[in-house]
This record gives C-alpha cells, structure tokens and sequence, in this order.
C-alpha cells in the first residue's frame, strides 16, 4: 500500500499542510507524519487543554 502513488502523493499533501501551519492535528499523529523532531518544534508552543 504504501508504493502506492495515490497514497504516496496525499501524505506529502498533508504533510506541507502541517508544515506550513493549513492544518492542525495531534503530536502523535504529526510525529508519524513528518517526523518527531520536526512535529516537536512545530507544536512546542502549542496550549495543552487539560480535562
């Protein structure tokens, strides 16, 4: 699945809109999408609502 085109060409899609700030998501799925240190720096500064 992963060799896939379509598959291959919608996560770099959801990847630049996380990098470039279009979409927000959580940091564990940010993480698998583009990378721990990367998702780390983009969320650091980002409020963490506590229930």
């Amino acid at each position: 699945m992963e060799s896939d085109p379509e598959y291959i060409r919608k996560r770099y899609l959801y990847r630049e809109m996380v990098l470039k700030g279009y979409l927000k998501i959580p940091i564990k799925a940010a993480a698998r999408l583009i990378g721990p240190d990367t998702a780390y720096h983009l969320y650091r500064f980002r409020k963490v609502r506590r229930r």
